[in-house]
């Protein structure tokens, strides 16, 4: 019967074999003297018979705001399984762990990147966010900001901590926007293995407000500017980064932006047809503990109520009843076998408190549920900005 447990450091170099299979194949076998790079989470693995490594995965811990709070938020990563050992239920086997052992540590949401948002469902994940794609000439972004105020500075990884309250406040009151660690910042935001990016700052009265991360990459059409990270604290430091990108015209051909969904550049350029934009879903997200969830989660002050749900899970992990009452701005939820109220998906019921979606978006889809109770989980979990940037 297949295990899951942390791997050893006597198994890493096999445990890296899996990785490098199933997200670089085409850069082929690492060679007997290649490094093994750091990660910065907690390495587990389905093992069999005699010690078998079958599938691998990782976990991370990461403070994150959940409408307003900071919280616990877990990162399931690092998921694969070599071809002679797929399709046997090693995977669904390693996420089920990987839910309890964030059960285990008080962390009631995971979240995770998926390569196929389908295959993610099957285990109860659901869509956490989504990002806009723009792509547009250096003139465009030149016309929808400005450079005439304040100072830019290039910056890198020492400046992490000036760099970390801007992104801070890049994030606030959204949810799921993260604080990043010195380690993050060394090892993920400014090492890209070869290809170390630039950065530059923008400071007011002397102070970062605004920063952008990025590369050049060459293409057939020219070069291309690729933005991999870009924070800022108010609209003004917005302008003043999309200024500073307009000032590469001369260098390239076109710039690319990746932000957390919205249109908003596409009215303040001067041409919009001359600006590609393409929405897609992003990171995932779905609860390992309904209590621990629904309790870690601020509710409006002025709300006194309870709801009874139904929680269908198709990896059986948290799948029951589950009654939250809420008073104070604060609830408590508990199992219970009175009748449902709600009858919910757990990556519905996720995206609800995280405030992804609407309620009335995804009633009589995965929430089935009467205008009473509709209206109270309105009142419960209004939508929200969510923010979850980071690839992990």
């Amino acid at each position: 019967m297949p295990t899951v447990r942390r791997v050893p450091d006597t198994d890493l170099e096999r445990y890296r074999r899996l990785i490098d299979y199933a997200f670089y194949p085409e850069e082929g076998p690492p060679g007997p003297d290649s490094e093994i790079p750091d990660r910065i989470a907690d390495r587990y693995g389905v093992y069999g018979e005699a010690g078998r490594l079958l599938a691998t995965g990782a976990l991370y811990e990461f403070d994150a705001r959940l409408r307003g709070e900071w919280v616990t938020l877990g990162g399931v990563a690092a998921v694969s399984s070599p071809p002679e050992h797929r399709r046997g239920g090693n995977v669904r086997l390693l996420c089920r762990s990987l839910l309890e052992e964030c059960r285990e540590r008080g962390i009631g949401l995971a979240a995770l990147w998926p390569f196929s948002h389908d295959f993610y469902r099957q285990f109860g994940w659901d869509i956490a966010n989504k990002f806009t794609d723009y792509e547009t000439s250096p003139e465009q972004l030149a016309a929808a900001g400005r450079t005439d105020s304040g100072s830019f500075e290039q910056v890198g990884p020492d400046d992490w901590e000036r760099l970390e309250r801007t992104q801070r406040a890049h994030g606030e009151r959204t949810t799921l926007s993260r604080k990043r660690g010195e380690d993050w910042w060394r090892k993920r935001t400014f090492d890209h293995g070869d290809d170390t990016p630039w950065a530059y700052a923008w400071r007011r009265d002397g102070e970062i407000q605004g920063y952008v991360v990025y590369s050049f990459e060459s293409g057939d059409e020219g070069r291309r500017l690729k933005v991999s990270d870009f924070s800022a604290a108010d609209h003004e430091a917005r302008q003043h980064l999309l200024g500073l990108l307009g000032t590469h015209d001369s260098q390239v051909a076109s710039v690319k932006i990746t932000l957390v969904q919205e249109t908003t550049l596409l009215d303040s350029v001067d041409d919009p047809s001359d600006v590609e934009c393409s929405i897609r879903a992003g990171p995932m997200i779905r609860m390992s503990d309904v209590p621990l969830a629904l309790e870690a989660c601020p509710y409006p002050d002025d709300v006194d109520t309870s709801v009874v749900f139904e929680v269908s899970d198709p990896l059986s992990a948290v799948d029951g009843r589950y009654e939250l009452s809420v008073s104070d701005g604060s609830g408590t939820c508990e199992q219970t076998s009175a009748e449902p109220d709600a009858t919910v998906a757990v990556g519905t019921l996720s995206q609800l408190e995280v405030g992804y979606r609407d309620v009335d978006a995804v009633r009589g889809d995965r929430l089935d549920t009467s205008e009473e109770i509709r209206k109270r989980l309105q009142t419960l979990f209004p939508t929200t900005t969510v923010c979850l940037r980071e690839f992990f």
